[in-house]
């Protein structure tokens, strides 16, 4: 594939407001699937991460290091 192995890219088209949420959203949803989960569960796992911490934005770096963001 084009992307590297262990690395997760997003559209550079996301707005800068929107960009950490997102980033959130695919670094869980990576995480999950490496753990053998299916997609369409870890996605859901995911959104539900992504919408908690847009009502809790002061825990978003917080958990964007739990799932390996330096």
């Amino acid at each position: 594939e084009f992307i590297p192995t262990n690395e997760v890219w997003i559209d550079d088209d996301i707005v800068e407001d929107e960009r950490m949420y997102v980033l959130l959203h695919e670094l869980c949803e990576h995480a999950l699937m490496a753990q053998k989960m299916t997609y369409h569960d870890a996605h859901t796992r995911a959104s539900q991460l992504e919408y908690y911490c847009r009502e809790h934005p002061d825990e978003s770096h917080e958990k964007l290091a739990e799932y390996g963001w330096k």
